[in-house]
C-alpha cells in the first residue's frame, strides 16, 4: 500500500518544476482512514474537542494510518513540526486525547494511536475552557482545571514561611508552605515529564513508561513535582510555577540545565531521572553541588 511521500522531496521535485502542474498526487502517498471514523473526528458534537486537540489528532493519523499503522513511536517534536503548534502547548494536549480516551497508548507506553473504538472516547475528561476577560482576545484553545475550592473556617487564614538557603537553578529561592489546604494543585504529570526526559536525555538510562506506575521512582517524582511548586524566587517572589504548562517548561528547563554538569553527564550508568528525583539528589542539584556554574 502507498504511503504518505516524504513532504520535502515532493517540494524538491517541484522546486525542479516536476508535476507542478498537476500538484499533490495520491500515487506518492496517501493516508488511509474509514470514512466513518473520520466522519466522527471532524464531527464538532461527536468530538468536542479544541483545535489544537484536532490538530494532534489529525497529525497522530497522519503519521499511523498514514503510514499503514495503527500505533507508532511520536516525539511532542513530531507534532509540533506536522502541526506548527508549539511542543510546550503539543504535550498537554496529547496527554488530555488521552484522558479523554481519543488517543490511546500501547501496553509499554511507548507508541501512540487513535482509539477507533469511539464509542469509548469520554470528553468527561475534558478540561473546561476559560472564559475570556474582558479586553483580552480569546484564542479558542485557553482551558482551565477544574478547580476545588475549599471552605475556611472564620478568622484570619495563616501563612508559615521558611526560608530556604540553599539556591534554586537560577537563584536563591524561598519556600513558601500554607499551613492550611488551598487551590488544588495541578498532579504530577509523570508522562510527559518522562517524555522530556527522552527528549533532553536520549544518551542516558531511560524509563518504561508501563513499569512507572506505582514504583517507589513514581512518589519520588510526584514528591519533587510537589516541592518546586511550593518554591518561590527570592527575587521576584514568584513560583516556579503554578499550572501544568509551566511546570512542564521549568522540568524541560531544570533536564538542559544537568546537562551542564560534566559530572553527571558523564560516562556513568547510574545517572537517570530515577535518580535525579530522589530527595538528597534534587537538593543537591538545587544547591548546585554538581555545577560549577549557574544556570543560563
Amino acid at each position: 500500500m502507498a504511503q504518505i511521500a516524504d513532504l520535502e522531496k515532493y517540494r524538491e521535485r517541484r522546486a525542479e518544476g516536476e508535476d507542478s502542474a498537476k500538484g499533490p498526487q495520491v500515487e506518492d502517498g496517501y493516508t488511509r482512514i474509514a470514512n466513518e471514523l473520520y466522519q466522527v473526528v471532524n464531527n464538532a458534537h461527536a468530538c468536542p474537542v479544541t483545535l489544537t486537540q484536532l490538530r494532534v489528532i489529525h497529525a497522530v493519523i497522519r503519521r499511523t494510518y498514514g503510514f499503514n499503522k495503527t500505533m507508532d513511536a511520536l516525539a511532542d517534536t513530531q507534532i509540533a513540526a506536522d502541526t506548527g503548534i508549539p511542543r510546550q502547548k503539543v504535550n498537554p494536549a496529547k496527554h488530555q486525547l488521552i484522558a479523554m480516551r481519543v488517543l490511546v497508548l500501547s501496553d509499554d507506553g511507548r507508541k501512540i494511536g487513535i482509539n477507533k473504538r469511539y464509542d469509548e472516547w469520554d470528553f468527561s475528561a475534558r478540561p473546561e475552557k476559560k472564559a475570556p476577560q474582558r479586553g483580552a482576545q480569546p484564542d479558542g484553545d485557553t482551558v482551565t482545571k477544574k478547580v476545588t475550592q475549599d471552605v475556611t473556617k472564620s478568622g484570619t487564614h495563616k501563612r508559615q514561611k521558611d526560608t530556604n538557603t540553599s539556591t534554586d537553578v537560577e537563584e536563591r529561592i524561598t519556600v513558601e508552605q500554607e499551613s492550611s489546604k488551598s487551590t488544588a494543585l495541578p498532579n504530577c504529570p509523570h508522562m510527559e515529564i518522562l517524555d522530556l526526559w527522552a527528549e533532553i536525555m536520549p544518551d542516558k538510562r531511560q524509563h518504561a513508561k508501563g513499569m512507572w506506575s506505582g514504583s517507589k521512582r513514581e512518589r519520588n517524582l510526584a514528591s519533587r513535582w510537589k516541592q518546586a511548586l511550593k518554591i518561590k524566587h527570592e527575587v521576584t517572589g514568584k513560583p516556579l510555577y503554578t499550572d501544568l504548562e509551566s511546570g512542564l517548561d521549568w522540568w524541560g528547563r531544570f533536564f538542559r540545565y544537568l546537562r551542564k554538569s560534566q559530572f553527571l553527564m558523564g560516562d556513568n550508568n547510574w545517572f537517570s531521572l530515577e535518580w535525579v528525583v530522589q530527595r538528597d539528589h534534587f537538593d543537591n542539584i538545587i544547591e548546585k553541588k554538581y555545577h560549577d556554574g549557574d544556570q543560563s
